[in-house]
């Protein structure tokens, strides 16, 4: 199966995902409301981009020109057949009702369909969608139950997006064989063989980021919905198909290798700048910070600790790369302190201790010591949030327990806390919080208690105007950099064995993609790249490794003098920075 005919029969199952009203034209959304809205959510197509006349800005905020559905989502908004959110956003990743589906039906297809058909008994004349429904009834897109019911509330699956734009639009059967090349094949209802195989083999099925894998029997995203659509209106020749994008390969020389002993490092969103903290021992906090360009090389600022016995704990580098932010302990005082400043100047934009009061931390006979420390800035810079845990070791039997863990969300213009979220009391939960490239979501680790037999999972929170509220729990031991947001808000985390990716307002799994069993993934870390579709992994003494989940490709021999590397991606994942213990080096994305 060609590359775009896999494009296109993934694009076809996404359809049946759910779509919210906004997404229909705006001639449409006068007759519905706010909580029914759905044409606005239409994304995630890395892969394949437009043709050189369709490449601008986009016209929805939270779609990226560089996603992989945007083109499909474009050209619908520029067909007057979507349209997106009173606040500029298209919400791809929310799931499609089968309401909101037949009413971007009517929009693409039936303008002219007489409504007609028996009414289903749960669909009031008064509903918003009744005249859509009727119509996709009609036309033959959409039928109901047994009972004569409509279920307009229930997402609608991606199978079932699938055979309704078949069975809507007059597909003959497909050969049964043409869902071979799908990994999941199996999983297709024998109900929807036929009517999927069709749409198959008129390539509406587009997968993003696993291309073999149809994933029929989950809910549809709008920009999965989007993509089907779009891939329908192609066949029908009333649009022009969606130029693919050759893949860009990681280039295996370094653009710049840095001899320093790095603890921690942090790279802009662009990959431009680089912020490390620097010693003179292996894996221990040093007491240097130094920030460089990372395509020149050149050093732009060194911060240094005050006080002999003072180290740095951790650095973050904004997203624009003007700001930094470090957290600074003196384990002579205890003292755990906040410091964010210019890079240009130096100038101090906020500075305050982070040691809590000690009512809030769990008495103990033993010392206490720091453990995790964290910052991370927000994307718009204006915050930054921390992670404090403090531990007491017992010196007799070695135990170490964790007596406080907590994330405060810091103003960076008035010091003020805004948020405090407190983290489990588990030892050795060495997983920084992660927001997504919006910073609308948040990922934090999750431990279900008696520790004796905890589970670990993610816990997913979504903003809630100034806040953070939980959204949903994901299953799964998930540390360190093993997770990640993509650029279109998808969630994904990695084992030795599976690259997983994850709907967080749904909280379904999108795709799991087994892992090659090459050396140097079989036991190393393997770090999940915010383009959603790659992975860095390393191995003792073995070098760097990249994988593409695309196409499957597995690139070796990145060589490195370290003995262990760890890769941090880029915010917008074309570059990457692999700290050893004694250099740091940078490598970046080709162009095609």
């Amino acid at each position: 199966m060609s590359l775009t005919s896999r494009l296109s029969l993934g694009l076809v199952l996404s359809l049946m995902t759910g779509l919210s009203a906004p997404m229909i034209a705006p001639a449409f959304l006068g007759n519905v409301s706010k909580s029914t809205s759905f044409a606005s959510s239409l994304a995630q197509a890395q892969t394949a981009q437009a043709q050189t006349a369709q490449a601008q800005m986009p016209s929805f905020s939270d779609v990226s020109t560089d996603y992989w559905a945007h083109d499909y989502i474009e050209g619908l908004a520029k067909s007057n057949i979507i349209s997106g959110f009173g606040d500029g956003t298209f919400r791809p990743n929310d799931p499609v009702t089968r309401a909101q589906f037949a009413a971007i039906l009517r929009q693409a297809f039936l303008q002219s369909q007489p409504t007609t058909a028996q009414p289903f008994k749960d669909v009031p004349a008064n509903y918003w969608a009744t005249g859509a429904i009727a119509s996709a009834r009609s036309a033959g897109f959409l039928s109901g139950y047994p009972d004569n019911t409509f279920k307009p509330n229930d997402r609608i699956l991606r199978v079932q997006a699938l055979v309704s734009l078949a069975n809507g639009l007059k597909y003959p059967a497909g050969n049964p064989q043409s869902l071979s090349n799908y990994k999941d094949a199996d999983t297709v209802p024998a109900y929807a063989r036929p009517s999927a195989a069709a749409a198959a083999q008129a390539n509406l099925v587009v997968s993003y980021p696993a291309l073999d894998q149809i994933s029929p029997n989950r809910a549809a995203s709008r920009a999965e919905v989007a993509a089907f659509v779009y891939q329908a209106l192609v066949k029908a020749g009333r649009v022009n198909p969606i130029a693919v994008k050759p893949e860009r390969r990681w280039q295996i020389t370094p653009t710049m290798t840095f001899a320093v002993q790095p603890y921690q490092v942090s790279l802009s969103e662009n990959g431009q700048r680089l912020a490390a903290i620097t010693g003179q021992s292996i894996g221990a906090p040093g007491p240097d910070i130094q920030v460089w360009n990372a395509q020149t090389g050149s050093l732009l600022k060194t911060v240094t600790t005050e006080a002999p016995d003072s180290v740095f704990n951790a650095v973050a580098i904004s997203q624009d790369g003007t700001k930094i932010a470090f957290i600074k302990t003196t384990p002579s005082t205890g003292a755990i302190q906040l410091t964010v400043q210019t890079i240009e100047d130096g100038r101090v934009l906020l500075t305050k201790s982070l040691n809590p009061p000690k009512d809030q931390i769990l008495e103990t006979n033993y010392p206490i010591t720091p453990g995790v420390l964290y910052v991370v800035f927000s994307p718009d810079g204006k915050q930054v949030i921390t992670q404090v845990s403090l531990n007491s070791l017992n010196s007799q039997t070695y135990q170490s327990d964790t007596l406080y863990n907590r994330l405060d969300f810091q103003d960076i213009a008035t010091g003020k806390v805004t948020q405090s979220i407190d983290m489990p009391l588990v030892e050795g939960l060495y997983t920084k919080p992660i927001l997504s490239p919006d910073g609308s979501l948040l990922a934090t680790p999750s431990v279900s208690l008696p520790r004796s037999v905890y589970t670990l999972g993610v816990v997913i929170w979504r903003r809630n105007n100034s806040r953070f509220e939980p959204l949903t729990t994901l299953p799964g031991a998930f540390f360190g950099d093993r997770m990640a947001f993509t650029k279109s808000n998808l969630f994904t985390t990695t084992t030795s064995g599976s690259y997983d990716t994850w709907n967080p307002q749904t909280g379904e799994r999108v795709q799991s993609n087994g892992l090659p069993r090459e050396e140097c993934i079989q036991d190393g870390d393997v770090l999940p790249s915010p383009d959603g579709a790659s992975y860095f992994s390393n191995y003792i003494n073995r070098g760097a490794c990249f994988g593409n989940i695309q196409t499957g490709e597995f690139q070796r021999n990145f060589g490195g003098s370290s003995l262990i590397e760890t890769g941090f991606f880029s915010g917008d994942g074309d570059s990457i920075a692999l700290m050893g213990d004694r250099e740091i080096r940078i490598f970046t994305k080709a162009a095609p």
